[in-house]
């Protein structure tokens, strides 16, 4: 069974996404070997696809947190890691490596290889030290979003797109399937720092995307998930979304 870039977008967008499109990863397989592993960056090619949020859920986080905003955000992430083992078995048919990255999943801070074994092989698995989660994705869906050019890597980090702004979520599908990538769209955050002034703990820097840049440099990645830690304690559910409600692309 054999498959071309029409067809799996068609299918992407069949299975419920609003936008897809396909990136080209090999510029960036030096970065996402440094940062995502090995395994990763042998893949040179990716589907990239995004889901909408509704905007009215997004804008109320303007004038205070609301519950409904985690139970849509929670929604859409269960769509993508649906659509993307729809399609990464579809590429899989048609004879190509494929591998979902999930919506939202954190990479352990320490190595797990032989873990299935040392738990099996322990005398009492309560002595060994449970694994702790780093604060970076197992993979990038912006770089793969970027890529595509489904938008830009906005200051708020988020992947800016013209219709929508950042009110979107992103999904990703890893394959060697040679399909030709997409444009890039160029950054057209200019001087705006909106997203960086609504932020309530000052995580976002204000700094404009640049690959030769630690993200550290752009966005305070411990502050903005200490606070999401204490809007948790407070509201019942870690929550903020300002960064992508005050954007002004796509309201």
């Amino acid at each position: 069974m054999s498959i071309v870039k029409e067809e799996i977008i068609a299918f992407v967008k069949a299975e419920g996404a609003d936008l897809c499109a396909v990136a080209g990863l090999s510029g960036e397989s030096s970065y996402i070997k440094k940062v995502y592993g090995e395994y990763f960056s042998s893949f040179p090619t990716a589907v990239s696809f995004a889901i909408f949020f509704p905007k009215e859920v997004v804008q109320e986080q303007l004038e205070a947190p609301t519950r409904n905003y985690i139970t849509v955000y929670s929604t859409i992430n269960r769509e993508i890691d649906r659509i993307s083992v729809m399609a990464a078995n579809r590429l899989q048919r048609a004879g190509f490596r494929s591998y979902p990255v999930p919506a939202s999943d954190y990479r352990p801070a320490a190595r797990t290889k032989g873990l299935h074994r040392i738990v099996a092989e322990a005398g009492d698995p309560a002595e060994l030290p449970k694994t702790e989660l780093g604060i970076i994705g197992v993979f990038s869906h912006r770089i793969a979003a970027a890529k595509a050019g489904l938008g830009w890597v906005g200051k708020s980090c988020s992947v800016i797109n013209p219709q929508v702004g950042p009110r979107m979520r992103l999904g990703t599908i890893l394959t060697d399937a040679p399909f030709a990538p997409d444009a890039e769209i160029p950054n057209r955050c200019g001087s705006c720092t909106k997203c960086r002034d609504a932020c309530p703990v000052g995580a976002l820097r204000g700094r404009a995307f640049s690959s030769s840049e630690e993200l550290s440099e752009r966005f305070d990645a411990d502050s903005c998930f200490h606070y999401w830690d204490d809007m948790e304690k407070v509201f019942g559910l870690g929550t903020c979304g300002l960064c992508l409600a005050a954007c002004p692309w796509g309201r």
